[in-house]
């Protein structure tokens, strides 16, 4: 199935591994040209992009930002387009995700955590948006939010539990906002994933997460790379306001 996502260019912030890395790869197998931001990660961002240019021969941009930081997210978007061209598609999917009760959470903690999750997600879309509506472009806007929205987590993790169901709110209200413009907006909702944040975890506790999961295993990145890069492609052209879930069950909805 041809995507049509041939020369478009997507920004996916946090990219550099994980989720946001896979999801890089799926642009660029596309035809895609890829921009993403690393915090702390400068080397594995530079070898994913060597790689993505070697691989699929498109155009990558990747550079530190910290997408908690409103000057850098300005950046990131300025830069990616001064450096890739004007941006068609956003993946909102940079989130940080502190572990405690709720007693153990001090006030900067909470707002740190909405600051990257919610805050950075807002700047990014606003700024491709005023962008996109200046070209009177088409766009695609993917947030990426979480089941834990909807079911909140077994671990403490309060504030990204929050954080997530802001997510689910503001892609429904932008959806309204934006959709008759020709922007799409729409988020995807994984369950648990194979990625470096919920490693530790999920061997400490398999049984008692497959339990619960009707598939009886855990995704790979890829497989929500997918999703995303279809959502944000032209086959999915009638979507938007959509919270898609892709947790293998866990919440059916």
């Amino acid at each position: 199935m041809d995507l049509q996502l041939k020369n478009k260019v997507a920004l996916v912030t946090g990219g550099s591994r994980g989720i946001g890395a896979a999801i890089c790869e799926a642009f660029a197998r596309e035809g895609a040209h890829v921009a993403f931001n690393y915090t702390s990660s400068r080397e594995a961002a530079k070898a994913l992009a060597e790689y993505l240019r070697a691989k699929y021969g498109i155009k990558v941009f990747c550079t530190s930002a910290d997408i908690g930081l409103e000057a850098d997210v300005l950046r990131l978007v300025a830069d990616t387009t001064h450096e890739l061209g004007p941006v068609d598609i956003l993946v909102n999917n940079a989130a940080i995700c502190p572990k405690g009760p709720i007693t153990a959470y001090s006030h900067a903690e909470w707002e740190h955590t909405f600051a990257v999750n919610v805050t950075g997600m807002f700047i990014a879309t606003r700024e491709v948006i005023a962008r996109l509506q200046k070209r009177q472009a088409p766009g695609a806007i993917v947030n990426i939010a979480s089941q834990a929205a909807f079911r909140g987590s077994t671990t403490g993790h309060l504030p990204y539990d929050s954080s997530k169901g802001a997510v689910v709110s503001f892609t429904i209200g932008l959806a309204r906002e934006v959709s008759a413009q020709g922007i799409r907006v729409n988020a995807v909702a994984p369950g648990l994933v194979r990625t470096e944040m919920v490693a530790k975890t999920w061997e400490e506790r398999k049984e008692r997460y497959l339990a619960t999961i009707p598939i009886r295993r855990i995704a790979e990145p890829a497989e929500i790379a997918d999703i995303v890069v279809f959502l944000a492609s032209a086959r999915a052209s009638y979507i938007t306001g959509a919270t898609l879930d892709a947790s293998g069950g866990m919440m059916m909805r």
